[in-house]
């Protein structure tokens, strides 16, 4: 079984006073994947002492595994394997992360200004994607009010209503793959045929696409309830491009719980999407 463990459920398995015992079972039957942003996000912890608690936490049950690579990697890695027809692709960060390997496997190695670089990495994070969504949202609401009754109607009726609305071998979703697609730093050359290749075969695509879709629809289209405080943030939307990893994706933040489990059956295979009170019953 193959885990990956959002931020919010590696502080539950921390506070867990059953946290020993949890966390051996856990080690024996199962993998768990960490990533760039669940290490940059507990090293972002204010307070020292949780903050190498965390991280040492996250290293000892995630063993030797490197950190996931961040999506935009993964997103040109994606697209150089699906030019070729491979299956494979390497997963792990690239060197230009090596101070999160390194703060992995030491923590106390996070001094100050490191503490502060990471806070601010963070921040920056979260901004880019407020921004895009406090620009868009004047327009997609300018763009729906335009729209006929009943087609206005289906899309500020739910999710899924909006992604009937942009189907995958529409216009919009092709260019929209196509502007991400150039400006990722793949080798290839991108033209429609690559392009319906990735839309149709590749998880990772699959997954992040969706997820800045539904990042959309609650930020952008919802006429209630849109904002930064009742809806995922950047990170916890991006990730969900780490379904493509596992068998199981577990949090415990109700926000990105709901998200993910609208996202998952866009995979090619079954994903499970736990809260953290399950994946403790599993454990115990």
């Amino acid at each position: 079984m193959a885990f990956y463990l959002d931020t919010s459920a590696i502080n539950r398995l921390y506070d867990d006073p059953r946290s020993p015992n949890l966390r051996k079972v856990l080690q024996k039957k199962s993998i768990v994947y960490p990533s760039v942003f669940i290490v940059a996000e507990l090293a972002a912890e204010p307070d020292e002492r949780r903050r190498i608690g965390l991280l040492e936490l996250l290293k000892k049950i995630s063993g030797n595994y490197r950190p996931v690579a961040m999506p935009g990697d993964l997103l040109r890695r994606s697209l150089e394997s699906a030019n070729i027809w491979s299956r494979d692709m390497n997963h792990s960060m690239g060197p230009k992360w090596s101070g999160v390997w390194l703060a992995l496997n030491n923590p106390t190695l996070i001094d100050d200004d490191a503490y502060q670089e990471i806070v601010d990495w963070k921040r920056e994070q979260e901004t880019w994607y407020q921004d895009m969504h406090d620009r868009g949202r004047p327009r997609m609401q300018e763009a729906i009010t335009k729209l006929p009754p009943i087609e206005k109607a289906a899309i500020y009726s739910r999710f899924s209503k909006l992604i009937r609305y942009y189907p995958p071998d529409g216009d919009f979703l092709r260019k929209m793959v196509f502007d991400l697609a150039s400006c990722c730093g793949a080798n290839v050359i991108i033209n429609d045929e690559l392009i319906q290749r990735v839309i149709k075969h590749s998880e990772h695509w699959r997954f992040f696409l969706i997820a800045m879709a539904y990042g959309m629809y609650v930020r952008s289209v919802k006429v209630t309830h849109f904002s930064k405080k009742r809806n995922p943030g950047s990170i916890d939307t991006q990730q969900a491009i780490y379904l493509t990893l596992c068998n199981v994706f577990v949090t415990a933040d109700e926000e990105q719980y709901k998200m993910l489990r609208l996202l998952a059956p866009f995979g090619h295979k079954k994903r499970y999407i736990w809260k953290y009170t399950k994946f403790a019953q599993y454990l115990n």
